[in-house]
């Protein structure tokens, strides 16, 4: 098959780490691929372009904008949408000289590859990674009713990462349009630490300290707040041999700069060595091999990436009762869930494993083996790869 992928962001965040995983494995498989992105340069291209694949640079706009920009930058950013048409004419020349089967779109944000694939009469798989508004603070230009109708009248499928997140959408996309695919994970985050440990091979667990690892980017709606309140609680309540790892950056934005100062502040006012930054960190697969337990505490995943790839390297997950989070987490077998945005309920599930270290072992073990079943990028490229084909088999080429 010869298809054509269409992306939205410069950097590397949980949408595009999936696009490159899905390509990559596209393309091992024997498929012919390539990609468009808006932007010439970013951490995207560079992934991409490691693995030897094709990148062609058009720029569009987004059919979602932030809520919270000023009026004047949603002015500007509503006639950047209407100049689109220039480059959906770009991508459709583009993917007929490639002779293109089946476009696919990364994010709910653009639509730039369903209208290019509207053009070409070409079938159209629109990838659903966000919630959008609950999620990042985004807004349809056109509204959610129009833009779920508008995408629905685009031969093809409309693929959820989770059952949450389709049931968001309900409404306004009915199940003839719908498929719901999980995420999948790269295997460098495959890694049954017990078992390496158990032959010799692997790193023990300090005795009598159980690491926490919080990790994303600092944005208010990942909540990193609560783990440090959480470690709080328990600090005043007398808990001890407890350690917090934050790992993330703060992002371009005024408002997560400013955030993360504030995290850093609440963090100084305990114990040194009790919380620790790390900044950005390219090797997460190594950090997770040296941490026990990872806190997710995000209210509204779209999928929960970052506890697939926990599970994946035997961490047990503390996760939000919300969003799609419930749909990885079976409580009491491989993680526990907390009621989101408590930090009271948060902590009483970090004192579990630091008053039991031994259900390390056991939720650790039985994290990895789901984990390995159900989110490898290979389950995630096989489902991709069996929509594509059925789409080629209804004759909607």
């Amino acid at each position: 098959m010869n298809i054509l992928y269409v992306a939205h962001e410069r950097n590397l965040g949980g949408a595009s780490k999936s696009l490159v995983t899905l390509v990559s494995d596209m393309k091992r498989r024997g498929h012919t691929v390539a990609v468009i992105l808006p932007f010439r340069s970013g951490q995207v291209g560079r992934s991409l372009k490691e693995q030897g694949i094709p990148v062609r640079h058009i720029f569009f706009g987004w059919w979602m904008m932030p809520k919270a920009w000023n009026p004047l930058f949603q002015i500007l950013f509503r006639i950047l949408y209407r100049m689109e048409p220039l480059a959906v004419r770009r991508i459709a020349s583009f993917a007929r000289k490639r002779q293109v089967q089946i476009i696919h779109s990364n994010s709910s944000a653009i639509d730039a590859g369903a209208r290019a694939a509207l053009r070409c009469g070409l079938p159209h798989v629109w990838h659903f990674r966000e919630f959008g508004d609950l999620d990042y603070g985004l807004s349809y230009l056109l509204g959610k009713e129009e833009s779920a109708r508008r995408a629905c009248a685009v031969p093809g499928k409309i693929v959820f990462i989770s059952k949450c997140l389709r049931h968001y959408y309900e409404k306004e996309i009915p199940d003839a349009h719908a498929e719901v695919i999980y995420n999948g994970v790269a295997g460098t985050f495959l890694y049954d630490k017990h078992e390496a440990v158990q032959n010799g091979k692997g790193r023990s667990r300090a005795r009598g300290t159980v690491t926490f690892l919080i990790a994303g980017n600092f944005h208010e709606g990942k909540h990193q707040e609560l783990a440090i309140e959480a470690c709080r609680i328990l600090h005043m309540q007398g808990v001890r041999g407890m350690r917090l790892v934050i790992a993330g950056a703060s992002s371009a934005l005024k408002s997560s700069k400013a955030f993360e100062e504030r995290l850093r502040a609440e963090a100084g006012k305990l114990p040194d060595g009790m919380i620790t930054f790390t900044g950005y960190v390219s090797d997460m697969a190594g950090l997770r091999k040296t941490t026990d337990v990872e806190l997710v505490c995000s209210a509204m995943e779209a999928f929960g990436r970052v506890t697939a790839e926990a599970m994946l390297s035997s961490n047990p997950v503390i996760g939000a009762d919300s969003g799609a989070t419930p749909e990885l987490i079976t409580d009491g077998e491989n993680g526990f869930l907390f009621e989101s945005g408590n930090a009271e309920a948060l902590a009483d599930k970090m004192r579990y494993f630091l008053e039991r270290p031994d259900e390390l072992v056991r939720m650790g073990t039985n994290a990895y083996r789901y984990a390995k079943e159900h989110f490898l990028a290979c389950c995630n490229t096989d489902a991709v790869e069996r929509l594509y084909r059925m789409l080629l088999a209804d004759g909607c080429e």
